[in-house]
């Protein structure tokens, strides 16, 4: 069971047909492997989200996965696109049997792609697969045009510059302010940070009210894009210092709950990686 992920309308008979295990824990999987080797199909996981692998990580998983026979699924739906022209598994020169795109291959429209090795795919033919949008062309033609705009732009190399300035802006923001956070070190333009505090949930809540205030629909996440320039991020960082000074005053006198406008958001599910 994954933290936070309610299992309601899931039929009994799917139970036990998946067991997570943490990034960067290849602990956690080896168990698994152990109590259920045999009976496993594939291992599906990000290349990459909150956090760097750590070294031979990845090289374990594919190793693992070869030895007992499993197909290794790389998961790039939120990943591919922003650290290079195509998947985030081409940067750790991992390998997959199968990889996962969709989101930022269209730029907004919808489409998704499952590529992977031949002798993989080939296992399609085995079985019946129909679809009453097999002749839908508008989502492969934007893909086909998102990708060679990211290719004339090298786009990922803009999105790296504005989410590394954003972290940097968070960390000085929060010496700054004397606030305890946690900033994610996994992706540049996917990163998110955290308040290490026992009401972080609430001080959360208050952080987003604040920055609503300051015309900034934002939370603890950022997602770089390309329209994103500098001058954005410079008011964006101005505006978050401004709530941080606030946020550590009010959690020093005890006033922020006061403060808060509305219900706190709830803690919804922790991802795996």
């Amino acid at each position: 069971m994954i933290t936070g992920l309610i299992p309601n309308g899931v039929p009994k008979g799917l139970a036990n047909t998946a067991f997570p295990f943490q990034y960067n824990r290849i602990d956690e999987l080896k168990k698994i492997i152990e109590k259920h080797g045999k009976d496993l199909a594939a291992i599906v996981m990000e290349p990459v989200r909150s956090e760097q692998p750590v070294p031979g990580f990845l090289e374990e998983i594919r190793s693992l996965a070869d030895k007992m026979g499993a197909v290794l699924i790389i998961d790039e739906v939120s990943a591919a696109f922003r650290t290079n022209v195509g998947g985030a598994h081409l940067d750790y020169n991992l390998v997959p049997d199968m990889a996962v795109f969709s989101k930022a291959i269209g730029n907004g429209y919808p489409i998704a792609a499952i590529i992977g090795k031949e002798d993989v795919m080939q296992s399609a033919q085995n079985t019946f697969i129909s679809s009453t949008m097999w002749t839908e062309r508008v989502g492969p033609v934007a893909s086909l045009a998102t990708i060679k705009k990211y290719k004339d732009l090298d786009a990922h190399k803009h999105l790296i510059a504005i989410g590394n300035a954003v972290q940097k802006g968070w960390k000085n923001q929060a010496q700054k302010n004397n606030i305890d956070l946690s900033v994610a070190t996994g992706m540049a333009p996917l990163c998110h940070f955290s308040f290490n505090y026992p009401d972080m949930l609430d001080i959360k809540s208050y952080f987003i009210q604040l920055m609503v205030d300051r015309g900034f629909l934002a939370s603890n996440l950022f997602y770089a894009m390309y329209a994103h320039k500098m001058e954005h991020v410079e008011k964006y960082l101005h505006a978050v210092g401004e709530s941080f000074s606030i946020i550590s005053k009010d959690i020093d006198s005890g006033k922020f709950k006061k403060n808060m406008r509305g219900r706190p958001s709830g803690a919804g599910f922790k991802r795996l990686s």
